[in-house]
C-alpha cells in the first residue's frame, strides 16, 4: 500500500505493483512505464504509448476524414502535470465529485482523485480509457475514479458537477463551442471549471467566449519539469455564479 502523509506535505511514492497489462494495449501499442511528477507532491507510475508520433504515421487517412481526429490522447501532456500540481496547491474539499474532460491515459484524473475527490473521467477514445482505468488501478486509486466514454458533442449525463476539469483540450477552436455549452449544462452554479494549457494562442478566444457568458476568470501561471524540458502551463479558473 502507497504510504500516506496527512495534508499531503510529503511527496507520496507508489511501489511498482505486479499488474498484468489488458492484451488489447499489448496487442495494438508498444508500451512502456514512466514516473510522472506531479510537482512535488508526488510521483505516478503511468503506462504509456512509447512513441505517440508513431500512431500518427500509421493513421488511416479515410479514417480521419470522417471526424479529423488525432491520436492526441496517447500523449503526456504536461498541461495534465500542471493541472494535478494545482489540484493540490489549492486543494478542493475532499470528497467532492470531480468530472474531467478528455482524460487521456489518465494523469490529471489520478492525481485529482489521489488528492482526495471524487472523479468521473471521461474521453471519447475506448482506447485512452482502457489505459486510464489500468493507470488507476496501477496507483490504487480505483475506488476513487471512475470512467466513460464521452462525446463533447452530445453529452449523456445526468447530474451536474461542483467541478469539472481538464487539460488541453481548447487547442482547435472548433471544440470551444461545445465545451462551453456541456460545461453551461452541467456545472453547477457557484462550481469552478478548470482547464490548463501550455499558453496557447487559442486560448484567448475561449477566455473571452467563458466570460461573455458571464464566468469569472482567474489564471496561474507554473512550470511543469518533463522529459528534460521546462514548460510553461497556464492554470485557467472560471467561476459560474448564476
Amino acid at each position: 500500500m502507497p504510504l500516506r502523509i496527512a495534508n499531503h506535505k510529503t511527496k507520496i511514492h507508489y511501489a511498482m505493483p505486479s499488474l498484468s497489462i489488458p492484451s488489447l494495449l499489448t496487442q495494438r501499442y508498444d508500451v512502456c512505464f514512466k514516473t510522472i511528477s506531479i510537482g512535488r507532491w508526488i510521483d505516478l507510475n503511468i503506462l504509456a504509448v512509447r512513441d505517440p508520433d508513431v500512431l500518427i504515421d500509421e493513421l488511416d487517412p479515410d479514417a480521419f476524414q470522417e471526424d479529423e481526429r488525432l491520436p492526441y490522447w496517447a500523449e503526456i501532456w504536461p498541461s495534465a502535470m500542471g493541472l494535478g500540481m494545482h489540484l493540490f496547491d489549492y486543494p478542493v474539499t475532499p470528497g467532492t465529485k470531480v468530472m474531467e474532460l478528455g482524460c487521456g491515459i489518465g494523469v490529471a484524473g489520478i492525481a485529482a482523485a489521489t488528492a482526495g475527490l471524487e472523479v468521473l473521467a471521461c474521453d471519447y477514445e475506448q482506447d485512452a480509457l482502457t489505459f486510464a482505468r489500468y493507470n488507476a488501478a496501477l496507483n490504487k486509486m480505483t475506488g476513487r475514479i471512475n470512467f466513460r466514454y464521452l462525446d463533447w458533442r452530445k453529452p449523456d449525463l445526468k447530474e451536474q458537477y461542483a467541478v469539472i476539469i481538464g487539460s488541453d483540450i481548447i487547442y482547435e477552436r472548433p471544440n470551444h463551442q461545445p465545451i462551453i455549452t456541456l460545461i453551461e449544462q452541467f456545472l453547477a452554479i457557484g462550481g469552478m471549471f478548470l482547464v490548463s494549457d501550455p499558453n496557447r494562442s487559442s486560448a484567448t478566444p475561449f477566455i473571452e467566449s467563458m466570460q461573455q457568458q458571464g464566468y469569472r476568470h482567474t489564471a496561474q501561471q507554473r512550470w511543469v519539469q518533463f522529459e528534460k524540458v521546462t514548460n510553461k502551463i497556464i492554470v485557467h479558473r472560471f467561476i459560474k455564479d448564476t
